[in-house]
């Protein structure tokens, strides 16, 4: 299938920028070979002998692409959470006694997080972890979609085979 018959062109969604935070730098991902599966998603309910190998292909390539962009997302994840303790540390050794002393407060759990809500630097890298989890999460329902076809069409595949309606695997005949 070319590019100009696709429904949508691949340039239109081929990358995601995850944006710079902290001391991290931009970080692109690739998402041409996953968006390629998906739009082919719907071939598989029709799989045959002879459309078996061009599909399971395009699915293995989709899948590759989310597994590393997957992996590349953990890192990220890694590195915004170790930024997280960072900041952390930095206002509950700097700055949270002074905060307590100034409202008269004794320390406990509860002051420590309504505490560190208010510092702006550690909310935003809050939301950074909360982002590439999202993300993170998004990619593992990609896989698992993409698993889940190579199966589906293995065992299509299988039952025709079987069958006796089909004689050979890559010709369909």
């Amino acid at each position: 299938m070319s590019d100009q018959t696709l429904p949508i062109k691949f340039a239109d969604c081929v990358e995601f920028t995850i944006p710079e935070f902290d001391t991290r730098l931009p970080v692109k991902l690739s998402f041409s070979k996953i968006t390629e599966g998906e739009i082919r998603l719907i071939e598989a309910k029709a799989v045959n002998g002879a459309t078996y190998s061009d599909l399971e292909y395009t699915y293995n390539e989709g899948y590759r692409e989310a597994r590393k962009n997957l992996t590349v997302v953990g890192y990220e994840i890694a590195q915004a959470e170790r930024i997280v303790r960072r900041i952390k540390s930095e206002h509950i050794l700097d700055e949270y006694p002074g905060f307590l002393k100034e409202k008269g407060l004794k320390d406990n759990a509860t002051v420590r997080d309504a505490f560190l809500e208010r510092q702006g630097d550690y909310v935003s890298a809050m939301d950074r972890v909360s982002m590439l989890k999202a993300l993170e999460s998004l990619l593992e329902g990609k896989i698992k979609v993409f698993e889940n076809v190579c199966r589906y069409m293995k065992k299509e595949v299988d039952i025709l085979l079987r069958s006796g309606m089909v004689s050979d695997k890559y010709t369909g005949r």
